[in-house]
């Protein structure tokens, strides 16, 4: 009698070998393949492979070296629209990469308006601009830069993004005080103009799909937190116009002298009647301690948890420090700031709010971004009478300010 059969199942010949399931069955490793005989083809790209290892390679050992080189060179910060009447843009690729410009060749005639914008690419990629509104004139790119473009740019910009030199050795050929182009590889060291950390920001969510949006850097303070830095100001008879001074810095060399800071709190107390609440961070109390020694009218807030200290900067008419957190967060708070810099690159790590101010010294060596220094001329150059002043005019705007 035969046994019934599932409708549509293998059947299996006497002498056949078992089907596999194509689905189910796990692939052998290479190794088991190779023990069971199993003849495997030779690696087609063991040939790119090591020549992709040995791009990593180079670029890990050129990126440091150019990096170091590019310490040398002087930077710039970004230009006022009307400084820049020469404009050249390099792209040294095909012709989809020329299309994916165009945007940004748009942007930049708005915002240079008066500029004469220069295009120098591979003749092909040249021929998608012609009669483009945002390209005067076309230079078809052949090996090095063209010696009439020598000279000739107030900016210079490199549109190719990947590690090549090539975009990035034309664009610091011209000599343009302004250069700029992507950081990659090391090639950042060709460029003079660096691009602000909340840029980055942007720049990284952009890539992540993120619309792009422009906010700027904001903290919110809760009512209950304002009322009690409010009564804390009370308590300690601050009235306004209060200004709240931080002289501490991540490092030394961002510190201008504290006998300084003490000064200026003496001058503004006594011309405007300012009452000078000093904060201090951790590690910081010495500042605070040699301040308060230095001028009775100084007045310590003591130890402050990071939360106290944002509600605190928030009810202050100005924001007196160096370039460090609390600084950032009187940006974000709106609140006025002054604030004195030495060796930190203002174009990438400048106050966002819209009342900062910046005292700076133009020094050859600066922005240098070193931790230590034997000579601290960048901010010990700067006069207490000048902050003083620059601090005055900021606050006699604070009434209008608060009224608005």
């Amino acid at each position: 009698m035969n046994e019934p059969r599932t409708p549509n199942a293998p059947v299996a010949e006497p002498d056949a070998e078992p089907v596999a399931d194509p689905i189910t069955t796990p692939v052998a490793p290479l190794a088991a393949a190779a023990a069971q005989g199993t003849a495997l083809p030779p690696d087609a790209m063991l040939d790119v492979r090591l020549r992709r290892a040995g791009h990593r390679i180079l670029l890990a050992v050129r990126a440091p070296l150019l990096l170091a080189w590019g310490l040398l060179r002087r930077r710039a910060a970004p230009p006022v629209p009307s400084l820049v009447q020469r404009i050249l843009v390099v792209r040294t690729d095909r012709l989809g990469d020329m299309v994916l410009t165009t945007g940004a060749l748009m942007d930049l005639r708005a915002h240079y308006r008066h500029a004469r914008i220069t295009l120098l690419a591979p003749a092909g990629a040249l021929g998608l601009l012609e009669g483009h509104p945002a390209v005067d004139h076309l230079v078809p790119l052949a090996g090095r830069l063209p010696a009439e473009l020598v000279g000739r740019f107030d900016m210079a910009i490199d549109f190719t993004p990947d590690e090549s030199l090539s975009g990035a050795r034309l664009v610091a050929a011209t000599r343009a005080a302004w250069r700029a182009g992507f950081a990659a590889g090391g090639r950042q060291a060709f460029f003079t103009l660096p691009r602000h950390i909340v840029e980055l920001n942007r720049d990284l969510l952009e890539a992540l799909g993120v619309a792009r949006r422009d906010s700027e850097p904001a903290l919110p303070v809760s009512e209950p937190e304002r009322a009690r830095a409010l009564a804390r100001c009370a308590a300690l008879g601050a009235a306004q116009p209060r200004v709240l001074i931080h002289p501490g810095g991540h490092y030394e060399s961002q510190r201008w002298p504290a006998e300084r800071f003490a000064e200026v709190i003496s001058r503004l107390t006594e011309s405007l009647g300012a009452a000078c609440l000093v904060a201090s961070g951790p590690d910081e109390e010495e500042l605070s301690r040699r301040i308060v020694e230095a001028t009775p009218d100084a007045l310590p807030l003591g130890p402050l948890g990071v939360r106290e200290l944002v509600a605190l900067i928030s009810v202050a008419d100005l924001f007196l420090g160096n370039n460090s957190g609390p600084l950032h967060i009187a940006a974000a708070l709106g609140v006025p700031s002054l604030s004195l810099a030495g060796p930190t690159d203002l174009r990438r790590f400048a106050p966002r709010g819209p009342a900062a101010r910046v005292t700076t010294r133009a020094v050859s060596c600066s922005p240098c971004g070193r931790g230590r220094c034997w000579h601290h001329t960048c901010l010990v150059s700067i006069e207490a009478r000048e902050v003083t002043e620059a601090a005055r005019l900021l606050l006699e705007r604070a009434p209008e300010r608060r009224a608005a």
